[in-house]
C-alpha cells in the first residue's frame, strides 16, 4: 500500500501554513499538531456578518462580501465539528437565524447567492441570470438539502421554519429525481443523511448508489479534470461505497498521493474566463483547501 512520504507531508503542511489562508492555517494546525478550536473559530468569524450569514470570500470563487445561502453552508461545515465550544455556537445561532430570514416560501429553500454576487469578482458559473438564478440554482438541492440538515441539528435554534416537514420534503425531492445533473447536489444530499441518519432508508440507499453511479468518474484520466471522483463519495472506509469498487477508492488515494509527491499541493483542475488577476488569489486559496482536504483524506484511509 502507497503511503505520502514525510518529506511530502512537510511539503504540504509548509505551503499550506505559507501560503493558505488563515482558516486553511489553523484548520491544518488543529487537525494535525493539537491547535486550538479558538483558532479556527476566529478565523471564520472574520467571513461572518452582521446578518448572520457568511460572506466576504469564504467559498473562494465568487468574492461576494454580503451574505450568501452557499458560502454559509461552507461555514456551517466546520462549525458542526466545534458545535460544543461556545462561540461556536453563537455563531451558529446566528446562522440559524440568517437562515431563517433568507428561506424563500415559494422554493421551498435557498437560492445559492444572491444577485449582488455580479458586483464582485466571480468564476462564470456563479453569475446571477435575469432571472435571478444562478446555473447553480438548476439543481434545488444545493445547498438547500444540506442547510435543512443543520436546521434539524441544531432544531432547538430554529424559531419559525417547519424542521421535520423540510426534511421530508428534500427526501422526497431526492427520490423524486430521475436523472442526476449534479455531483453537488449528491454531495449536498450525502452531508444531510450524515445529519439526519434516521431517513437513510433502503430506498434513500438505493436512490443514491444510482445517483453515485451515474455521476461518478472511475477513471485516473479523469481525476486531472474537475469531476466527482471516488472519495467525493466516500468520506471513510466504513462509509457505503455505493458500488464503487474498492480497488477504486484505493487509485483514487494514490492519485493524491502522487500529486502530493510530485508538486507537494494539489491545485484547482478549474479556473475562470475573466477577472484573472483575482482568480490568481483565489487559485492559490484553493489550493490550500484542496491540499488540506488531501491531507485529511490520507489520514482518514491510513495513508500518511
Amino acid at each position: 500500500m502507497k503511503v505520502l512520504s514525510t518529506k511530502a507531508y512537510k511539503g504540504a503542511m509548509d505551503f499550506i501554513l505559507e501560503k493558505g489562508r488563515p482558516l486553511e492555517k489553523s484548520l491544518f494546525q488543529y487537525e494535525f499538531n493539537n491547535g486550538s478550536a479558538e483558532e479556527v473559530l476566529k478565523a471564520l468569524k472574520s467571513y461572518q456578518n452582521e446578518d448572520g450569514g457568511f460572506g466576504n470570500g469564504l467559498e473562494a470563487d465568487f468574492r461576494l462580501k454580503a451574505s450568501s445561502p452557499m458560502a454559509t453552508s461552507v461555514a456551517l461545515q466546520h462549525l458542526v465539528r466545534l458545535a460544543d465550544h461556545p462561540q461556536a455556537d453563537e455563531m451558529i445561532t446566528l446562522a440559524i437565524q440568517y437562515l431563517e430570514y433568507t428561506f424563500l416560501e415559494e422554493r421551498q429553500g435557498w437560492l445559492a447567492v444572491p444577485p449582488e454576487v455580479n458586483d464582485y469578482p466571480h468564476a462564470f458559473w456563479w453569475s446571477v441570470h435575469d432571472n435571478g438564478m444562478s446555473w447553480i440554482d438548476e439543481n434545488w438541492g444545493n445547498p438547500s438539502a444540506e442547510l435543512i440538515g443543520y436546521l434539524h441539528l441544531f432544531e432547538d435554534k430554529v424559531q419559525v421554519l417547519q424542521v421535520p416537514k423540510l426534511v421530508d420534503q428534500a427526501v422526497q425531492h431526492l427520490l423524486e429525481l430521475k436523472t442526476f445533473e449534479s455531483e453537488h447536489e449528491m454531495y449536498c444530499y450525502l452531508r444531510l443523511l450524515a445529519m439526519v441518519p434516521a431517513q437513510r432508508t433502503e430506498k434513500v440507499e438505493r436512490q443514491l448508489t444510482k445517483a453515485v453511479q451515474s455521476l461518478v468518474k472511475l477513471d485516473r484520466e479523469n481525476w486531472e479534470k474537475y469531476v466527482p471522483f471516488p472519495l467525493k463519495f466516500i468520506p471513510t472506509p466504513e462509509a457505503n461505497h455505493f458500488g464503487i469498487p474498492a480497488f477504486k477508492v484505493e487509485d483514487n488515494l494514490d492519485f493524491f498521493i502522487d500529486k502530493l509527491e510530485e508538486h507537494g499541493r494539489i491545485t484547482p483542475p478549474w479556473e475562470w474566463t475573466t477577472d484573472l488577476d483575482v482568480w490568481e488569489q483565489a487559485k492559490q486559496e484553493w489550493s490550500g483547501t484542496l491540499t488540506l482536504g488531501a491531507l485529511i483524506s490520507l489520514r482518514t484511509f491510513n495513508r500518511l
